[in-house]
């Protein structure tokens, strides 16, 4: 693999799984008139908008040459395959990390890939998630912050949590439309709900030992962590006013939070600054919500290497993070 930037956040719409949203009875999908993006509305709010014409291999390829990115993960986000039944979500999982291996098969040095499970059911998440690591040979999986309104810390989803923990498996988290009828109003499911469902969903796992628990699972949560680097005083905070919570975890929310890995993926130097001081920025790994963000990709190395350059007058700092994900890659520990 060539050293270079790793951008740990990049999504991949396949023209079979635009088909897919369009075709479901739970999802509204509709283009928007000034720029042509594919909107889709599931469970109350605005859970995803594809740019059109969407970037293809080649058109990735030229992009990451251009700006030295050596390797792009790609993923499905929200809704993922839930928005099917689950019989009908294991189907459509199979055909889309197929799709994905293909890719990354083809330019094994360019790309990897995190496979989309069907989390409603456990069996069908069992037998999708041995299929897309042992014979796909994906670099892990992409969860949602709630799984159709469950939170990942339910029970039901403990075999799951299990299972990827005996594998030392890349479990990746990404915000979905969180479970509040308030958040669709002015577009803010998708601009404040996904970091609020990515601090709520974060803390429930901290808080539900789940962290303490599967320690050998390899959490990766975006967007900075949501709201966290901002509030873990607070967390540990209400940790401590609750004694019974002593009994459930052997230390404070916030020490199993830092031992977390969160994505950059954020244009905004002083929040990219708050989560280096508050999470460390050895916890850090690239990311750019690629291809959504129309000023691409650019926009978000340089918010890192600006901090770099004020704090630090070198670029060692920001050039670890940027290819950080490297290690993830290859199965490693950060």
């Amino acid at each position: 693999m060539p050293r270079g930037i790793v951008d740990f956040h990049t999504h991949f719409y396949s023209t079979l799984y635009l088909t897919a949203l369009e075709g479901a009875e739970s999802t509204e999908v509709w283009r928007r008139a000034h720029d042509n993006r594919l909107i889709c509305r599931w469970r109350g709010g605005v859970t995803l908008t594809v740019p059109q014409p969407h970037p293809g291999v080649n058109e990735r390829l030229e992009m990451m040459d251009k700006l030295g990115i050596a390797t792009q993960v790609l993923s499905i986000p929200a809704p993922s395959v839930d928005f099917l039944s689950p019989p009908e979500a294991a189907n459509l999982s199979r055909q889309l990390n197929e799709g994905l291996a293909n890719i990354c098969r083809d330019h094994p040095s360019r790309f990897g890939a995190l496979a989309a499970i069907p989390m409603r059911d456990t069996d069908l998440a069992l037998t999708a998630l041995e299929d897309g690591i042992q014979e796909l040979r994906l670099d892990g999986i992409m969860v949602l912050t709630n799984i159709a309104g469950m939170p990942l810390d339910d029970d039901r989803l403990e075999p799951i949590w299990q299972a990827a923990n005996d594998w030392r498996l890349l479990v990746y988290v990404h915000p979905t439309i969180p479970n509040d009828q308030n958040v669709d109003d002015y577009g803010l499911a998708m601009a404040v709900g996904f970091l609020g469902e990515t601090t709520l969903g974060v803390s429930r796992l901290a808080y539900s030992g789940l962290f303490q628990r599967f320690p050998d699972i390899r959490w990766v949560f975006s967007h900075l962590g949501g709201t966290l680097p901002f509030i873990l005083p607070r967390i540990d905070n209400y940790y401590r006013r609750h004694p019974e919570m002593k009994e459930v975890l052997h230390r404070a929310p916030s020490e199993y939070i830092r031992e977390q890995i969160f994505d950059t993926a954020s244009t905004h130097p002083p929040a990219i600054e708050c989560a280096v001081q508050s999470l460390g920025a050895e916890r850090l790994i690239f990311g750019s919500d690629y291809p959504h963000i129309e000023a691409g990709v650019a926009p978000f190395v340089d918010a890192l290497r600006t901090i770099d350059a004020h704090d630090l007058g070198h670029s060692k700092w920001s050039d670890a993070v940027l290819s950080r994900g490297e290690i993830l890659l290859a199965g490693d520990d950060i």
